[in-house]
């Protein structure tokens, strides 16, 4: 049974979750305080699955006790339930909150995203990579990348569309975005899956704030003489984002879902920024053992850490709240026959754009590249549009050649 703590300041409002919870009595172990002092007191007398505070309490806030949360329980799922709050408290907040839940909140909408929240952490088995992942507060960036944004954001003209230009070809801006704007924090709705429609609808004074006061993005440390090669993986990420893009609109896929392809095609192998960022020199050792036995990245994980890079990044971008198309993208884009689902849909293009980007790079790489899942295309009845997608992609790769060359 999962355990949650509810923190308010307001009786009324613990009472009227109390209420609209009940019917998940049987699944859930509730717990109803009434202050930050309280909650850190339960948090030391049992273990919690989940947090779901309010923002604004006297004495210690809700931005306070997310912050000491996160430092003392990593593991645990800590999700803002508030009504309106000033700028400097949501900053304060963003690093140590996973989701962001406006009040009043449907108690579906509610339970929706605890629920969603707890089935994630099943994808992570060992409570120690749960700890990992659910206590990053931002997903490193590619550091040639990270200066460019500084620069940009320090620019006495910077320009909001330059801006969502540079984040949307780094894995871990684009994902800190749209964590932030599918969130509550700003007040949007819809479901935003790319970086440009994350910037255009935050503003540049608020892009600015994030870059240069809170500091929601940082950047990738050295890793000379590792085996990890960020440069590669983010080339690989742009490159697998762009093809699953031009793949979805060879299917002639709605807009949206041409969107979703390339995010999650950026975001695919985020999990391995995750392992490299917290077990360097673990993770180098992995890779290494992938190469010279001539084994799938992937598989090795699973032997080392108990988890693939697809299961930490979709737990990650899951637990940020990014849409449910982009998480299963990334989680199942080495196995795509193991998901639900009968239709093409970005995890189809992304499934098929990363094992032709790593055709097309083996000769660089060296490592063993995954394989079409052909019993998932036969199931999609699409088996005969793998020759036309081969010649999309090389359309792609050679228009990529000549702009570089031309560069």
């Amino acid at each position: 049974m999962k355990q949650l703590l509810f923190v308010d300041d307001e009786s009324k409002l613990l009472d009227g979750l109390k209420r609209s919870l009940r019917p998940m009595r049987h699944e859930w172990n509730m717990t109803f305080v009434s202050s930050g002092a309280e909650a850190l007191k339960a948090l030391e007398q049992a273990p919690f699955d989940v947090v779901v505070s309010d923002m604004r309490m006297p004495g210690m806030d809700g931005a306070q006790l997310l912050n000491e949360v996160q430092q003392r329980y990593p593991q645990i799922v800590r999700i803002v339930l508030s009504g309106h709050s000033d700028q400097e408290m949501i900053y304060q907040s963003i690093a140590a909150t996973h989701q962001y839940l406006s009040k009043p909140c449907e108690s579906e909408l509610l339970r929706a995203a605890v629920m969603r929240a707890c089935a994630l952490r099943e994808l992570l088995g060992s409570d120690s990579l749960r700890r990992l992942v659910t206590g990053m507060k931002q997903i490193p960036s590619q550091p040639t990348l990270y200066a460019e944004i500084r620069r940009e954001a320090e620019s006495k003209a910077a320009s909001i569309r330059t801006i969502g230009a540079i984040i949307s070809k780094d894995m871990g801006m684009t994902a800190k975005i749209l964590q932030l704007v599918n969130s509550a924090y700003f007040g949007s709705r819809g479901i935003v899956s790319t970086a440009e429609q994350a910037v255009n609808l935050l503003g540049l004074d608020t892009i600015q704030a994030l870059v240069l006061t809170v500091h929601v993005f940082s950047q990738f440390a050295s890793t000379h003489g590792s085996r990890f090669n960020m440069d590669r993986l983010w080339e690989a990420s742009t490159e697998t984002g762009s093809l699953a893009r031009a793949i979805a609109q060879a299917e002639q896929a709605p807009a949206l879902v041409i969107d979703q392809a390339y995010t999650a095609g950026l975001l695919h192998d985020v999990g391995m920024l995750v392992f490299a960022a917290n077990a360097l020199k673990r993770y180098d050792a992995t890779l290494k053992t992938a190469h010279d036995q001539g084994i799938q990245v992937w598989e090795m994980e699973r032997q080392e850490f108990g988890a693939t890079h697809a299961d930490v990044g979709a737990y990650l971008l899951g637990l940020w709240g990014l849409g449910d198309p982009i998480v299963e993208a990334v989680a199942f884009h080495h196995r795509p026959a193991e998901c639900v689902g009968a239709t093409f849909s970005p995890l189809t293009a992304v499934h098929v754009a990363n094992v032709l980007q790593q055709e097309l790079s083996q000769q660089a790489t060296g490592d063993s590249p995954s394989q079409i899942d052909s019993i998932y295309l036969d199931t999609l009845h699409m088996t005969d549009r793998l020759p036309h997608w081969r010649e999309v992609v090389g359309t792609v790769q050679r228009a990529a050649e000549k702009e570089r060359a031309h560069g």
